[in-house]
């Protein structure tokens, strides 16, 4: 995030962040995190030092608690924020918290190298993201907070901002190394003024009449940036550039697609969110890379182990030859020579027609068509050829051993060839209120959400079952309170049948392992918390007044990958649950559960598996999907009785 950036989002989101509590933090892989809880709605706040400060949609799937992350436990959850605000005109956001009336300031820089600082109101540095010497300042504990150097200008002096520019080589450059703005900025004010032509002239040469356009246009920038609208910027690999303000540079210069978003949070969330699934993705295919290239020193190392076996063998098995073909006049050979080396002496062993000997070795030479053989006189011919024999069953033996793990190898070597080549889809979908809920959406597009314990039927009937909405609930003991939103439209018999699987496969007759049950809708207006005179309501029970509505519904989940397309996140895909046929059409890959007695943990590793490969014969895409999203799908043990390829199409008509 840029200077820019920076001050509209900290003028924009301080009253939506303010007030908040903070329920917990944890570090993920490219930025901490902070859950906050925010009247009634839970957010994400992604803090990475040196980049980014922002609400997020995307939950990561990776989550753990270093230091950092445990000291903001121990002195930051279950208290508030107060304010966040920019103390000076730097990428610095200063972050107030209190708690047991405690107040710490969160100092977090977002310039190259910068720290998330957490201090006392008096400045004295308690902990940091990490400790460092820098070459003007010092961050550790004890020590009194500095920022880093303010390189900045705001915008709002004008005379300063000239007299600044006009001291710099040329118009782009005294831009960004005088007013601290970094190089696309300082292009943007340019096109705007009409001096982007003259971007490299001297400002001597320009005027000062015409450079105090620039500074003004800052101003304006500035405004319009604390609007709180944003705007994307889309190239051919995605999303290229994200911006408080129009950026009429990439637009009317460089002629790219501009998407106005009405959030400029939603902005800066969707260019990270891709940014990290492009970079896990690069991360990826060079463990690949590396895997695959440990794999192929491995099959060279074993080939050549394989053709030194090879030659040994060959050897051995030619000399076996002619030991068998020569066998008489061998011994005859290496009798006489035994007889000679203990009658006489070595010497003598040359009177046997040996062409050579070794003493210290207790070997002779014998030559036979060319080839000379070596034979031990400490050994009969039978035993020496019993032990060449011997030798050659245990280097076939290697070879083998030898062929079969390289068969293995180059299987692997090919397997991760293969999955080098695939594309690999690592992208995180947002993450909406209704999904803390069990939820589904009918054929019609309307949103089911379904409490999953007492406090959730609870909030469900509460907060938001309206009189015009559907309420659904199986006729059990032990169901969830069903909600069918009609929002702006009128759901069909078939949108309240869609709600009524939820409603009947995540009541307790899943796990009592029915085929049927009966599930009554009414209208929300018929559903009260209010008891009759004398009588007491449990947490998450309600009263259900007039005329029900009885269904009968098979126990028969479908559960699938279903494609989503967003207006600023793009294409994304989650785990979906409805009825079978719906989640065949509308998913890639879906399965088909009912009651059973495995284990859920392990028919999410056997769903995910399935899920993962059928979307791969369908798409050619290989989806990361996290196998504890499938696992929070299930309603209880199950049996897979049906998978496949759905009918659902993975593209986002732009």
């Amino acid at each position: 995030m840029d200077i820019v950036d920076t001050y509209a989002w900290v003028k924009v989101y301080d009253d939506t962040v303010s007030e908040c509590f903070l329920d917990n933090a944890y570090r993920a892989k490219y930025s901490w995190l902070l859950k906050l809880r925010c009247r009634g709605q839970v957010k994400l706040l992604k803090v990475e030092p040196g980049q980014r400060l922002h609400i997020s949609t995307s939950e990561p799937q990776f989550k753990e608690v270093d230091k950092f992350a445990r000291f903001l436990r121990a002195h930051v959850r279950g208290g508030k924020v107060v304010r966040v605000e920019m103390p000076w005109w730097e990428r610095v956001v200063a972050l107030r918290t209190l708690r047991s009336g405690r107040e710490l300031v969160h100092y977090v820089e977002l310039l190259p190298r910068g720290v998330w600082v957490v201090s006392d109101v008096s400045g004295k540095v308690l902990y940091a993201s990490r400790f460092e010497e820098f070459k003007d300042r010092v961050v550790k504990p004890g020590t009194l907070y500095q920022p880093p150097p303010i390189r900045g200008k705001p915008p709002w002096n004008v005379d300063a901002l000239v007299n600044s520019l006009l001291s710099g080589r040329d118009l782009v450059r005294g831009i960004v190394s005088e007013w601290g703005l970094p190089g696309y900025v300082a292009e943007e004010l340019l096109a705007r003024t009409g001096l982007l032509a003259d971007k490299f002239k001297k400002p001597a040469e320009v005027g000062r009449r015409v450079i105090e356009e620039i500074p003004l246009e800052y101003g304006r920038i500035v405004e319009e940036a604390t609007r709180g609208k944003g705007y994307l910027v889309r190239g051919e690999a995605g999303i290229e550039f994200y911006s408080p303000y129009r950026p009429r540079l990439f637009e009317e210069v460089y002629g790219r697609e501009i998407r106005e978003l009405d959030d400029f949070n939603s902005a800066v969330d969707a260019y990270f969110t891709e940014l990290e699934a492009r970079l896990r993705a690069d991360e990826k295919k060079r463990d690949l890379e590396r895997q695959l290239e440990a794999w192929r020193r491995r099959v060279e190392e074993l080939e050549r182990a394989i053709k030194g076996y090879q030659e040994e063998l060959e050897a051995i098995s030619s000399k076996l030859s002619l030991v068998y073909e020569n066998y008489s006049h061998l011994m005859e050979v290496l009798e006489c020579a035994r007889r000679a080396r203990s009658e006489k002496a070595w010497e003598h062993v040359l009177e046997c027609g040996v062409s050579g000997f070794d003493e210290h070795r207790g070997v002779i030479r014998v030559r036979v068509r060319d080839v000379e053989l070596e034979l031990s006189v400490r050994k009969s011919l039978e035993e020496q050829v019993l032990e060449l024999e011997k030798q050659r069953g245990e280097l076939w033996k290697k070879v083998e051993r030898a062929l079969e793990v390289l068969r293995e190898l180059e299987a692997k070597s090919s397997e991760l060839e293969r999955e080098l080549s695939l594309r690999v889809y690592s992208k995180p979908a947002p993450k909406y209120w209704f999904e803390r809920f069990r939820w589904s959406i009918t054929r019609n597009n309307f949103i089911v959400v379904a409490g999953r314990d007492a406090s959730q039927n609870e909030l469900v009937v509460k907060k938001y079952l309206g009189d015009e909405d559907i309420f659904i609930h199986a006729d059990v003991h032990g169901a969830p309170a069903t909600v069918l939103l009609r929002g702006q439209g009128v759901p069909r018999d078939e949108d309240i049948l869609d709600a009524a699987v939820i409603a009947a496969c995540y009541s307790k007759a899943w796990k009592a392992g029915y085929s049927y049950v009966d599930v009554y809708w009414v209208k929300g207006r018929q559903v009260s918390k209010s008891p009759p005179p004398g009588e007491y309501l449990q947490k998450g029970a309600f009263m259900v007044y007039g005329e029900r509505n009885y269904l009968r519904v098979p126990l028969r989940l479908g559960l699938g990958l279903k494609p989503f397309c967003d207006t600023v996140y793009g294409g994304y895909i989650k785990v979906y649950v409805g009825p079978p046929d719906l989640v065949a059409e509308t998913c890639i890959s879906h399965v088909i559960l009912i009651p059973g007695d495995a284990d859920p943990s392990r028919v999410a590793k056997e769903v995910t598996s399935i899920l993962v490969k059928k979307a791969l014969e369908k798409t050619g895409v290989k989806f990361d999907i996290s196998e504890q999203d499938v696992l929070n799908a299930l309603p209880g043990p199950s049996r897979v009785i049906h998978y496949g390829v759905g009918m659902g199409t993975y593209a986002c008509e732009e």
